[in-house]
């Protein structure tokens, strides 16, 4: 095992980020790192980095992964909790995280064996605001509270929404749980699958992640942007017709880029222009948060053909998860390690 020590430094602290549905490729890394012996002491979750992060500190993440795995359209349309009066969102966010939660001994955040922080957003003052103290399910609801879809959830007197609008992945709050080593996990960044519109294909962007590769990969997310606003699109798979009415209520569909052959692309849903846009402003924000606290190991799995509302493809967003820490076994190791042997020096 080359974990740190709970009673002293070295800390491992791992900060997992939003991603909705791709989010489920948190399970596979923790599954991953589970195997190689390295297990963190501490642990910040933005959005379904909070789901699976407060899962994996309540020592439940077998559980949710069999239930991720189960999980299937009609599942998906079973757990929605419409708002019909449209408060705040279209769904209310507390039917899935009171499913899972109720059966988790821990109710409240202090209590978890691993200390656990969940990021959520002040919705009128725009804080950043840690959940490390009261309910363990509001906390994570508040957390995953994606702004327009989910309602807004009311704690202490704060109405919240998604940690993603104001901390995508939260290295800075790992260092601030003690963390001498942050091993960041980002979903929403990867290869994915870019249309070039001009010869009608799909062609990849590739970002390049090594020990000393903070400024190739901020160009890279650079160039992904960039390339996303002047047109480039994320072709994604029909959900049930059903789902992507409710939930998306516009999203592209197969016959999306059938029109664009023709010269005239159908226009994005209002749901989908939510998402799209909000995960713009998700990476420019979280490019500067990185500069200014980037991890010690990014681990950036391979999720570009699953879409963020994809849920019934769980299954795949686990493997690739698993499959992208195999991939960096050796570097995670030899900077776990070599935490370690600074520290014993230090001392």
């Amino acid at each position: 095992m080359v974990n740190g020590t709970k009673n002293g430094a070295p800390r491992i602290g791992l900060a997992l980020g939003s991603g909705a549905a791709k989010g489920f490729a948190h399970i596979g890394v923790l599954r991953a790192l589970q195997e190689m012996g390295v297990r963190p002491d501490v642990i910040a979750g933005t959005s379904m980095g909070a789901f699976v992060g407060a899962a994996y500190s309540a020592g439940h993440l077998d559980r949710l992964e069999e239930w991720a795995r189960l999980l299937d359209n009609w599942k998906v349309l079973s757990l929605l909790d419409i708002n019909w009066t449209l408060s705040g969102g279209v769904i209310g966010g507390i039917k899935p995280f009171r499913t899972f939660f109720e059966e988790v001994e821990y109710k409240k955040i202090e209590e978890l064996p691993l200390p656990f922080t969940a990021i959520a957003t002040d919705l009128h003052s725009g804080q950043e605001i840690w959940l490390q103290q009261g309910d363990l399910q509001e906390a994570v609801s508040a957390s995953c509270s994606i702004p327009g879809l989910l309602s807004a959830k009311d704690l202490s007197g704060r109405w919240l929404v998604d940690g993603a609008v104001s901390n995508p992945v939260p290295v800075d709050v790992c260092r601030a749980m003690g963390a001498t080593t942050v091993i960041a996990v980002d979903v929403t960044e990867d290869a994915a699958p870019l249309m070039d519109r001009e010869h009608g294909e799909v062609r990849s962007v590739i970002s390049t992640v090594s020990p000393d590769a903070d400024e190739l990969l901020l160009e890279a997310e650079s160039e992904e942007i960039e390339q996303r606003e002047s047109g480039g699109g994320e072709p994604e798979s029909s959900f049930t017709e059903g789902l992507s009415r409710l939930v998306e209520q516009g999203r592209e569909q197969l016959n999306h880029f059938r029109g664009s052959r023709e010269g005239k692309a159908s226009p994005p849903g209002m749901f989908d222009t939510m998402r799209r846009a909000m995960e713009i402003l998700e990476r420019r924000h979280k490019r500067t948060r990185m500069m200014g606290a980037p991890p010690d190991v990014l681990i950036r799995p391979k999720l570009g053909e699953i879409g963020g509302n994809e849920y019934a493809r769980a299954g795949e967003a686990i493997e690739l998860g698993e499959q992208e820490v195999l991939r960096l076994r050796t570097w995670i190791e030899d900077t776990v390690r070599q935490d370690c042997e600074q520290t014993v020096i230090g001392s």
